[in-house]
C-alpha cells in the first residue's frame, strides 16, 4: 500500500527532472525549405546560440518540399522531447494551409509554438533585360501584356507569392507563377533570363545588392530596407494594402512538454536580444524579434486566424 501511495509522488517529480536534463543529446533543427534562403539563414544564427546556451549540437536539416510540409510533417512526427525542433514561418506553416485545399498540416493541431526570432520583407526582382526600371514601369509593361510574364516565387502559398497576388489583384496584371522549392534555382532562372521576375526574401535580395545582372523594383514593406536604401517600397510605386511582412519562430511537435518548451522559448529570446545575434541577422536583411512562448503562442494563433480571412475574402485559395 505504502508504494501505490508513493507512485503519484514519483510521477509529479519526473517532470522537472526531464526539463532538468534536456537537451541529453544534439538538437536537430529541421528548416522546411532549400538551403541559402531565409529559413535557412536565420536558422544558422539560431543553432549557433542555441548550442552556446543549450550546451549540445544543433544541426540544421534542410528538408524542402510542398511549401514547408515535407519538413513540416517529418518534425510533427518527431519524438516530442525537444530533440526536433521546426524553425517555421507565415510562409510555411499559416499560408500554405489557407490557399492549398486538402494541405497536409493543420497549423493549431499540429504544431506547438516555441518562440518568434525574427521577421524580414519581401523583395521584386527583375530580368535584367526587362525594359522597365521602376514598379509603375513594370504595371504598365505587364497590363500591356496580360498572361505572357512569369513570375517565381519559394513556392505556393509562400509569402512571396501571396505578395506577387495582392500586386496582380491591385496593379490589375496577370502573370504565369512559376513556383520553385528554394531560392538558389529562381535565382539562377532569373539571371539566365528564363525568368522575368522573382519575388524573394529580403536576405536573398540583400545577397544580390550589388549584381548588376537583375533589377530591384521594389520592396514589400512599410519602410525602405537600409540594405537596399535605393529600392523603393510597393507603396511608392502605387501598390498599397496588406502586403505581410512573414515572421520566422522555433515550432515543436504535439505533446512537448512545458518545461521543455519554457526552457527552449527561453534560450531562444536571449538569442534575440543578443547584440552579436542581432548584428549577424541585421547584416542579412533580417529583423530580431523575441517573442517567449505565451507571446508567440497567442500571436501564431491570430495570425493563423488573420491570413485564412484574407486568403478566402480575397479569392486566392488555390483550385483543386
Amino acid at each position: 500500500m505504502r508504494n501505490l501511495f508513493a507512485l503519484p509522488l514519483v510521477v509529479v517529480l519526473a517532470g522537472p527532472a526531464t526539463a532538468q536534463e534536456f537537451p541529453s543529446r544534439p538538437i536537430t533543427l529541421i528548416a522546411p525549405f532549400a538551403a541559402g534562403g531565409s529559413t535557412d539563414l536565420v536558422g544558422r544564427v539560431l543553432s549557433e546560440g542555441l548550442k552556446a546556451r543549450l550546451g549540445q549540437p544543433v544541426t540544421i536539416d534542410n528538408k524542402a518540399g510542398g511549401t514547408g510540409a515535407i519538413g513540416t510533417r517529418e518534425m510533427v512526427k518527431s519524438t516530442p522531447d525537444g530533440h526536433t525542433l521546426l524553425i517555421g514561418s507565415l510562409g510555411s506553416q499559416v499560408l500554405p494551409p489557407a490557399m492549398v485545399p486538402n494541405f497536409p498540416i493543420d497549423p493549431l493541431r499540429d504544431l506547438v509554438p516555441v518562440a518568434a526570432a525574427a521577421e524580414w520583407v519581401g523583395v521584386m526582382l527583375a530580368k535584367k533585360d526587362l525594359p522597365v526600371a521602376s514598379l509603375p514601369e513594370f504595371i504598365a509593361y505587364a497590363r500591356a501584356r496580360p498572361g505572357t510574364l512569369n513570375f517565381g516565387t519559394s513556392g505556393h502559398g509562400s509569402v512571396v507569392h501571396l505578395i506577387a497576388e495582392v500586386l496582380m489583384k491591385q496593379a490589375g496584371i496577370t502573370m504565369q507563377h512559376v513556383p520553385y522549392r528554394g531560392g538558389a534555382q529562381s535565382m539562377t532562372d532569373l539571371l539566365s533570363g528564363s525568368l522575368d521576375v522573382l519575388f524573394t526574401s529580403s536576405p536573398v535580395a540583400v545577397g544580390q545588392a550589388e549584381n548588376r545582372n537583375l533589377k530591384m523594383l521594389a520592396v514589400a514593406g512599410k519602410s525602405r530596407l537600409a540594405n537596399l536604401p535605393n529600392v523603393p517600397t510597393m507603396q511608392e510605386g502605387g501598390i498599397p494594402g496588406a502586403l505581410p511582412t512573414s515572421w520566422l519562430g522555433v515550432f515543436g511537435p504535439p505533446g512537448l512538454p512545458e518545461p521543455i518548451r519554457q526552457k527552449l522559448g527561453a534560450a531562444l529570446v536571449e538569442i534575440a536580444r543578443d547584440p552579436d545575434s542581432q548584428a549577424k541577422l541585421r547584416a542579412i536583411g533580417i529583423e530580431p524579434l523575441d517573442m517567449d512562448v505565451a507571446a508567440f503562442e497567442a500571436f501564431f494563433r491570430a495570425e493563423v486566424q488573420r491570413w485564412g480571412d484574407f486568403v478566402r475574402q480575397n479569392g486566392l485559395v488555390q483550385k483543386p
